[in-house]
Protein backbone atom coordinates (compact mmCIF):
# COMPACT_ATOMS: atom_id res chain seq x y z
CA UNK A 1 0.00 0.00 0.00
CA UNK A 2 2.80 2.36 0.98
CA UNK A 3 4.69 1.54 -2.19
CA UNK A 4 1.60 2.27 -4.30
CA UNK A 5 1.24 5.68 -2.66
CA UNK A 6 4.90 6.43 -3.24
CA UNK A 7 4.55 5.41 -6.89
CA UNK A 8 1.47 7.63 -7.26
CA UNK A 9 3.31 10.59 -5.76
CA UNK A 10 6.27 9.98 -8.03
CA UNK A 11 4.00 9.79 -11.08
CA UNK A 12 2.28 13.08 -10.16
CA UNK A 13 5.61 14.79 -9.50
CA UNK A 14 6.99 13.53 -12.80
CA UNK A 15 3.89 14.72 -14.64
CA UNK A 16 4.13 18.18 -13.08
CA UNK A 17 7.82 18.38 -13.86
CA UNK A 18 7.17 17.38 -17.45
CA UNK A 19 4.50 20.08 -17.72
CA UNK A 20 6.89 22.75 -16.42
CA UNK A 21 9.65 21.60 -18.77
CA UNK A 22 7.28 21.55 -21.75
CA UNK A 23 5.97 25.04 -20.97
CA UNK A 24 9.50 26.35 -20.48
CA UNK A 25 10.60 24.78 -23.76
CA UNK A 26 7.67 26.35 -25.60
CA UNK A 27 8.43 29.78 -24.11
CA UNK A 28 12.11 29.45 -24.94
CA UNK A 29 11.32 28.42 -28.51
CA UNK A 30 9.05 31.46 -28.93
CA UNK A 31 11.61 33.91 -27.62
CA UNK A 32 14.48 32.38 -29.58
CA UNK A 33 12.71 32.97 -32.89
CA UNK A 34 13.68 36.10 -34.78
CA UNK A 35 11.16 38.95 -34.27
CA UNK A 36 8.92 39.92 -37.17
CA UNK A 37 9.86 43.37 -38.50
CA UNK A 38 7.30 43.62 -41.31
CA UNK A 39 4.01 42.36 -39.85
CA UNK A 40 1.06 41.75 -42.13
CA UNK A 41 -2.67 41.96 -41.58
CA UNK A 42 -4.93 38.97 -40.94
CA UNK A 43 -8.57 39.93 -41.53
CA UNK A 44 -9.81 36.90 -39.59
CA UNK A 45 -7.79 37.69 -36.46
CA UNK A 46 -9.65 39.33 -33.56
CA UNK A 47 -8.64 42.91 -32.75
CA UNK A 48 -7.40 44.06 -29.39
CA UNK A 49 -5.92 47.34 -28.18
CA UNK A 50 -2.31 47.32 -27.00
CA UNK A 51 -3.06 48.14 -23.37
CA UNK A 52 -6.21 46.01 -23.38
CA UNK A 53 -4.06 43.10 -24.53
CA UNK A 54 -1.50 43.74 -21.80
CA UNK A 55 -4.21 43.82 -19.13
CA UNK A 56 -5.70 40.57 -20.46
CA UNK A 57 -2.25 38.91 -20.48
CA UNK A 58 -2.66 38.30 -24.22
CA UNK A 59 0.25 40.59 -25.12
CA UNK A 60 3.68 41.09 -23.64
CA UNK A 61 5.49 44.35 -24.38
CA UNK A 62 9.15 45.23 -23.93
CA UNK A 63 10.48 48.72 -24.54
CA UNK A 64 14.17 48.81 -25.44
CA UNK A 65 15.32 52.44 -25.48
CA UNK A 66 18.41 53.34 -27.48
CA UNK A 67 18.39 56.73 -25.78
CA UNK A 68 15.85 59.47 -25.05
CA UNK A 69 15.20 59.92 -28.78
CA UNK A 70 13.85 56.45 -29.50
CA UNK A 71 14.34 52.71 -29.57
CA UNK A 72 12.42 49.50 -30.26
CA UNK A 73 9.20 47.92 -29.03
CA UNK A 74 8.89 44.13 -28.87
CA UNK A 75 5.25 43.02 -28.82
CA UNK A 76 4.59 39.33 -28.10
CA UNK A 77 1.39 37.45 -28.89
CA UNK A 78 1.17 35.18 -25.84
CA UNK A 79 -1.85 33.25 -27.15
CA UNK A 80 -2.16 30.29 -29.51
CA UNK A 81 -4.28 32.30 -31.97
CA UNK A 82 -3.41 35.19 -34.31
CA UNK A 83 -4.16 38.66 -32.92
CA UNK A 84 -4.55 42.03 -34.63
CA UNK A 85 -3.10 44.72 -32.38
CA UNK A 86 -4.59 48.22 -32.47
CA UNK A 87 -1.83 50.64 -31.50
CA UNK A 88 -2.44 53.87 -29.56
CA UNK A 89 -1.55 57.20 -31.13
CA UNK A 90 1.28 57.61 -28.60
CA UNK A 91 2.86 55.96 -25.57
CA UNK A 92 4.97 56.81 -22.54
CA UNK A 93 7.78 54.67 -21.18
CA UNK A 94 8.61 54.89 -17.47
CA UNK A 95 11.73 53.45 -15.89
CA UNK A 96 11.07 50.49 -13.59
CA UNK A 97 13.44 50.24 -10.65
CA UNK A 98 14.91 46.72 -10.18
CA UNK A 99 13.19 46.14 -6.83
CA UNK A 100 9.81 46.87 -8.46
CA UNK A 101 10.17 44.53 -11.43
CA UNK A 102 7.82 41.92 -9.94
CA UNK A 103 4.88 44.30 -9.60
CA UNK A 104 2.37 45.85 -11.99
CA UNK A 105 1.55 45.07 -15.61
CA UNK A 106 3.50 44.97 -18.82
CA UNK A 107 3.57 41.26 -19.60
CA UNK A 108 6.55 38.91 -19.41
CA UNK A 109 8.80 41.39 -21.19
CA UNK A 110 8.37 44.72 -19.47
CA UNK A 111 8.02 44.00 -15.78
CA UNK A 112 5.94 46.49 -13.84
CA UNK A 113 6.21 49.19 -11.27
CA UNK A 114 4.84 52.69 -10.97
CA UNK A 115 5.34 56.00 -12.72
CA UNK A 116 6.94 57.83 -9.82
CA UNK A 117 10.14 57.81 -7.82
CA UNK A 118 13.74 57.92 -8.98
CA UNK A 119 15.51 56.16 -11.78
CA UNK A 120 16.08 57.17 -15.37
CA UNK A 121 13.95 59.70 -17.21
CA UNK A 122 10.54 58.89 -18.64
CA UNK A 123 10.15 59.17 -22.40
CA UNK A 124 7.10 59.82 -24.55
CA UNK A 125 6.35 59.40 -28.23
CA UNK A 126 5.52 56.70 -30.72
CA UNK A 127 6.22 55.86 -34.33
CA UNK A 128 5.83 52.54 -36.05
CA UNK A 129 6.51 51.03 -39.43
CA UNK A 130 4.83 53.68 -41.53
CA UNK A 131 5.09 57.40 -42.10
CA UNK A 132 2.79 58.41 -39.26
CA UNK A 133 2.52 57.57 -35.60
CA UNK A 134 1.11 54.38 -34.16
CA UNK A 135 -2.31 55.66 -35.14
CA UNK A 136 -1.46 56.58 -38.72
CA UNK A 137 0.42 55.44 -41.78
CA UNK A 138 0.64 51.98 -43.27
CA UNK A 139 2.01 49.51 -40.78
CA UNK A 140 3.11 46.42 -42.65
CA UNK A 141 0.30 44.93 -44.70
CA UNK A 142 -2.44 46.37 -42.55
CA UNK A 143 -4.16 49.71 -42.34
CA UNK A 144 -3.37 52.66 -40.16
CA UNK A 145 -2.50 51.85 -36.58
CA UNK A 146 -2.93 48.09 -36.55
CA UNK A 147 -1.13 44.90 -37.57
CA UNK A 148 -1.43 41.18 -36.91
CA UNK A 149 0.86 38.91 -34.90
CA UNK A 150 0.87 35.13 -35.48
CA UNK A 151 0.43 32.85 -32.45
CA UNK A 152 3.33 32.90 -29.97
CA UNK A 153 5.40 35.26 -32.12
CA UNK A 154 7.03 38.61 -31.48
CA UNK A 155 6.84 41.77 -33.61
CA UNK A 156 9.53 44.45 -33.41
CA UNK A 157 8.65 48.04 -34.29
CA UNK A 158 10.67 51.25 -33.90
CA UNK A 159 9.53 54.30 -31.98
CA UNK A 160 10.75 57.86 -31.61
CA UNK A 161 10.50 59.75 -28.34
CA UNK A 162 11.46 62.74 -26.25
CA UNK A 163 12.70 63.10 -22.67
CA UNK A 164 9.91 64.02 -20.23
CA UNK A 165 12.02 64.57 -17.09
CA UNK A 166 14.87 67.06 -17.28
CA UNK A 167 17.88 66.23 -15.12
CA UNK A 168 17.37 62.48 -14.86
CA UNK A 169 19.82 59.98 -16.45
CA UNK A 170 19.50 59.09 -20.13
CA UNK A 171 17.65 55.82 -20.93
CA UNK A 172 19.86 52.88 -21.89
CA UNK A 173 19.06 49.56 -23.57
CA UNK A 174 19.68 47.62 -20.35
CA UNK A 175 17.14 49.69 -18.39
CA UNK A 176 13.74 48.12 -17.76
CA UNK A 177 10.89 50.30 -19.01
CA UNK A 178 7.14 49.94 -18.64
CA UNK A 179 4.83 51.18 -21.40
CA UNK A 180 1.81 53.17 -20.16
CA UNK A 181 -0.93 55.27 -21.80
CA UNK A 182 -0.12 58.96 -22.21
CA UNK A 183 -3.16 59.90 -20.12
CA UNK A 184 -1.93 57.71 -17.24
CA UNK A 185 1.37 59.61 -17.15
CA UNK A 186 0.08 63.18 -17.36
CA UNK A 187 -3.24 64.98 -17.24
CA UNK A 188 -1.78 68.07 -18.96
CA UNK A 189 -3.56 68.22 -22.34
CA UNK A 190 -0.80 70.37 -23.88
CA UNK A 191 1.92 67.88 -22.93
CA UNK A 192 -0.27 65.03 -24.17
CA UNK A 193 -0.61 66.85 -27.49
CA UNK A 194 3.15 67.39 -27.85
CA UNK A 195 3.83 63.70 -27.15
CA UNK A 196 1.31 62.74 -29.84
CA UNK A 197 2.89 65.22 -32.26
CA UNK A 198 6.31 63.66 -31.62
CA UNK A 199 4.81 60.24 -32.38
CA UNK A 200 2.98 61.33 -35.51
CA UNK A 201 5.45 63.71 -37.14
CA UNK A 202 9.14 63.85 -37.85
CA UNK A 203 9.79 66.92 -35.72
CA UNK A 204 13.39 68.01 -35.24
CA UNK A 205 14.44 66.22 -32.01
CA UNK A 206 15.98 69.37 -30.53
CA UNK A 207 12.82 71.38 -31.24
CA UNK A 208 10.61 68.71 -29.67
CA UNK A 209 12.91 68.43 -26.64
CA UNK A 210 12.97 72.16 -25.94
CA UNK A 211 9.17 72.36 -26.21
CA UNK A 212 8.72 69.35 -23.92
CA UNK A 213 11.05 70.61 -21.20
CA UNK A 214 9.29 73.98 -21.32
CA UNK A 215 5.88 72.36 -20.78
CA UNK A 216 6.69 69.34 -18.61
CA UNK A 217 9.44 70.76 -16.42
CA UNK A 218 8.66 74.49 -16.38
CA UNK A 219 11.97 75.55 -17.94
CA UNK A 220 11.89 79.10 -19.28
CA UNK A 221 13.06 79.88 -22.80
CA UNK A 222 15.99 81.76 -21.26
CA UNK A 223 17.01 78.70 -19.23
CA UNK A 224 16.80 76.56 -22.35
CA UNK A 225 18.90 79.08 -24.31
CA UNK A 226 21.60 79.01 -21.61
CA UNK A 227 21.71 75.20 -21.33
CA UNK A 228 24.98 73.77 -22.65
CA UNK A 229 26.69 70.42 -23.20
CA UNK A 230 29.47 70.08 -20.63
CA UNK A 231 32.33 68.74 -22.74
CA UNK A 232 35.71 67.61 -21.45
CA UNK A 233 38.80 69.27 -22.97
CA UNK A 234 36.63 71.20 -25.42
CA UNK A 235 34.46 74.33 -25.36
CA UNK A 236 30.91 73.83 -24.13
CA UNK A 237 28.26 74.15 -26.83
CA UNK A 238 24.58 75.15 -26.50
CA UNK A 239 21.90 72.46 -26.45
CA UNK A 240 19.70 74.54 -28.72
CA UNK A 241 20.34 77.21 -31.34
CA UNK A 242 18.12 80.25 -31.87
CA UNK A 243 16.24 78.71 -34.79
CA UNK A 244 15.43 75.57 -32.78
CA UNK A 245 14.14 77.59 -29.82
CA UNK A 246 12.01 79.75 -32.11
CA UNK A 247 10.56 76.60 -33.69
CA UNK A 248 9.96 75.12 -30.22
CA UNK A 249 7.95 78.19 -29.22
CA UNK A 250 5.83 77.77 -32.35
CA UNK A 251 5.36 74.07 -31.55
CA UNK A 252 4.11 74.92 -28.06
CA UNK A 253 1.65 77.44 -29.51
CA UNK A 254 0.32 74.85 -31.96
CA UNK A 255 0.01 72.25 -29.19
CA UNK A 256 -1.93 74.67 -26.99
CA UNK A 257 -4.30 75.47 -29.86
CA UNK A 258 -4.87 71.78 -30.61
CA UNK A 259 -5.46 70.98 -26.94
CA UNK A 260 -7.98 73.83 -26.66
CA UNK A 261 -9.80 72.68 -29.81
CA UNK A 262 -10.03 69.14 -28.43
CA UNK A 263 -11.36 70.43 -25.10
CA UNK A 264 -13.94 72.62 -26.85
CA UNK A 265 -15.15 69.68 -28.93
CA UNK A 266 -15.67 67.59 -25.80
CA UNK A 267 -17.53 70.43 -24.10
CA UNK A 268 -19.95 71.01 -27.00
CA UNK A 269 -23.26 69.13 -26.59
CA UNK A 270 -24.10 66.65 -29.31
CA UNK A 271 -26.41 68.05 -31.99
CA UNK A 272 -29.99 66.76 -31.72
CA UNK A 273 -31.73 66.01 -35.05
CA UNK A 274 -34.91 68.02 -35.81
CA UNK A 275 -37.10 64.91 -35.67
CA UNK A 276 -35.83 64.11 -32.20
CA UNK A 277 -36.47 67.68 -31.06
CA UNK A 278 -40.07 67.50 -32.28
CA UNK A 279 -40.65 64.21 -30.44
CA UNK A 280 -39.22 65.68 -27.24
CA UNK A 281 -41.64 68.62 -27.46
Amino acid sequence: MLRNRQRARFAIAALLSFGVVAASAATAATKNRRPITKPGYDESAPRIGLFEGIDADALGVQMIPKNSLGGQLLIENKTDQPITVEMPDAIVGVHVLPQLDDFGGGGDFGGGGDTGGGGNQAVGGGGGLGGGGFGGGQMGGGGGGFFSIPPERVVRIPYRSVCLEHGKPEPRPRNSYRVVPVTDYTDDPVLQTVIRMVAAQKIDPAVAQAATWHIANGMSWRQLAMKKYDRVAAPDVPYFNHAQLFAAQSLVSVARSKAKEAADEKAEPAAIPDRTRRSIR
